[in-house]
């Protein structure tokens, strides 16, 4: 069963964490969608009192996973009362392929992404 994880420390992301100019320093946090044994993908990112910043989503492609691993990480900020997403090292992709921002690297507020299924109210 998939589950996303928020990983304790940061181990085995020590090369990765190097090469976008991370370090633990800045608070850096990581959470994981993992299957089993398998870790199929992976976002980096890190909170203060007014934002969360996204560095890296890992998703293999497989939008349905990176919907669910980006949502996770902003539902980490929204129940802070964190309403400011900015995304960096070009992380702003995937919010971008899910219309989450049109266009840029913010967004704001947060919990605009989850008000539901537009869809949905047509049926109510």
């Amino acid at each position: 069963m998939l589950q996303i994880l928020k990983k304790e420390g940061n181990e085995g992301y020590e090369e990765l964490l190097g090469e976008l100019g991370l370090s633990d320093a800045q608070n850096i946090k990581i959470s994981e969608a993992v299957d089993g044994e398998k870790v199929g993908g992976f976002g980096i990112y890190s909170l203060s009192s007014e934002q969360i910043t996204v560095y890296k989503i890992s998703y293999g492609g497989d939008l349905m996973l990176g919907d669910g691993l980006i949502r996770s990480i902003l539902f980490l900020a929204a129940l802070k009362g964190i309403e400011k997403a900015v995304f960096e090292n070009g992380s702003d992709e995937l919010p971008q392929r899910l219309c989450m921002i049109k266009e840029g690297n913010v967004l704001e507020p947060v919990s605009e992404i989850f008000g539901g299924c537009e869809s949905c109210k047509d049926r109510s």
